[in-house]
């Protein structure tokens, strides 16, 4: 064989190579990182940007590149097989088929695999040299891509590029959690962020029974004592009983009065702030909107009748981001109390994962069902068992069984304290009973 053609052959594989791995380097290469590129002014950088935003005509480029690489590669291999066959008297079907199969090993080996390999560790690089010459290729190459993309269309018709879903996000920050780039805490804020569109006002509102608020009939004296011996700087005020909330007294609001020397007078003859009302599936981003052009902080939640079903703050919104958050004012409660090993106070509304976890049980170890009860209260758990409500005193079991450890044991929840005709702080134990 001649050392021209062994040089030919030589530059054919080098094109194949160069068009397989730029295509995996530019393919890969994720877009805000060239824009990071194109923002520190990188040399290169603005055509890696155009070789990217153009990826239809990159794509074409590269395919036909490779495609006329290859192929006159094979024929070329294909015309050297019948001469050699010719002169040495081997069949031509049998020379064709082992140049066949040898230039298919070697464009397989050097021309595909070895470099998209290269290409994917050193994708950066690679795209950084491909850019300018494809860019140069795109544009000596416009009339025939141009072609190409119609007839592309007449088959598939335009294509509009999907969005990127919840899930895809879930996994890049997963992604960055992974490689270092968000700590902890940045990864779990992130997380509850995206969560918060998938959530809703009944999910984290205060419910109705657990409201503080004041009759309109009582006196702005009163109303200003009944501040002073609470954490709350705004206070629902309603007309004879709570479910009919119709405005929010703040504290502004009390000092104006008490200036005016209207102590005396009754709160609803004290301008004050209409209720805000949401109904209970409200989502919580479309909320934070509302709070927003409102200018409010507060909101009464109503259920499907128009009777109030609970009660939503903005504090409430950041806390299912950042966790909760206290000022001076608040006073420091432990839904889950250890009083000593397998013994704790809990209160009713503390939710029953959470409670379970602290005995390292989970739901179906009790017989619940993940699904139904995962992010239900303690309290919820025990009227669905008793198909009522309990008494002070009463305790209620729950047979426990952990199969993958073969144990067996007794869940017992105490109920300690009736507030209104609900239940508030619970004692729990646990038993094991044997192996």
């Amino acid at each position: 064989m001649e050392t021209s053609v062994v040089i030919l052959f030589i530059i054919l594989f080098s094109l194949s190579a160069f068009f397989s791995g730029s295509e995996i380097a530019l393919m890969t290469l994720p877009i805000h990182k060239v824009d990071t590129f194109v923002k520190n002014k990188r040399w290169g950088a603005k055509a890696l940007k155009y070789v990217k935003i153009h990826s239809d005509k990159l794509l074409i480029t590269i395919l036909i590149g490779n495609n006329l690489v290859n192929t006159y590669a094979a024929a070329l291999a294909t015309q050297i097989s019948i001469t050699i066959a010719r002169n040495s008297g081997i069949e031509e079907a049998v020379a064709i088929g082992l140049s066949t199969g040898i230039i298919t090993f070697l464009i397989l080996m050097f021309g595909e695999i070895i470099p998209k390999s290269y290409a994917t560790k050193n994708a950066e690089k690679i795209a950084f040299f491909a850019a300018h010459i494809y860019k140069f290729l795109i544009f000596i190459l416009y009339p025939i891509i141009i072609v190409i993309e119609f007839i592309i269309k007449l088959f598939t018709g335009t294509h509009k590029k999907s969005s990127i879903t919840d899930e895809e996000l879930e996994v890049f920050i997963d992604m960055g959690k992974d490689s270092g780039t968000l700590d902890d805490d940045e990864h779990e804020r992130i997380k509850n962020i995206l969560g918060l569109g998938d959530m809703c006002v009944e999910d984290i509102m205060t419910p109705r029974v657990d409201i503080e608020g004041i009759n309109d009939e009582i006196t702005v004296k009163e109303a200003y004592e009944y501040y002073l011996s609470h954490t709350r700087s705004r206070i629902p005020v309603y007309k004879n009983n709570p479910d009919k909330i119709h405005s929010i007294l703040t504290i502004r609001d009390l000092l104006k009065a008490i200036k005016e020397g209207k102590e005396d007078q009754k709160i609803n003859s004290v301008v004050i702030s209409n209720a805000l009302k949401v109904p209970l599936n409200q989502p919580i981003d479309k909320l934070l909107e509302i709070f927003q052009k409102s200018h409010r902080h507060i909101a009464i939640v109503l259920d499907e009748y128009g009777g109030v079903a609970g009660l939503i703050t903005l504090e409430d919104i950041i806390e299912e981001v950042f966790g909760e958050i206290r000022d001076e004012t608040d006073k420091e409660h432990d839904e889950i109390k250890k009083i000593k090993e397998n013994l704790y106070t809990i209160d009713s509304s503390a939710i029953i994962d959470d409670v379970l976890e602290e005995f390292d049980l989970e739901l179906k170890h009790i017989n619940l069902d993940e699904k139904d009860f995962s992010t239900e209260t303690v309290s919820y758990v025990i009227t669905d068992k008793l198909e009522g409500f309990p008494n002070k005193g009463e305790i209620i079991n729950f047979d426990v069984y952990k199969q993958e450890e073969k144990k067996t044991g007794l869940l017992k929840f105490k109920i300690i304290e009736i507030i209104d005709g609900r239940i508030g702080d619970i004692e729990v134990s646990y038993e094991i009973l044997g192996e």
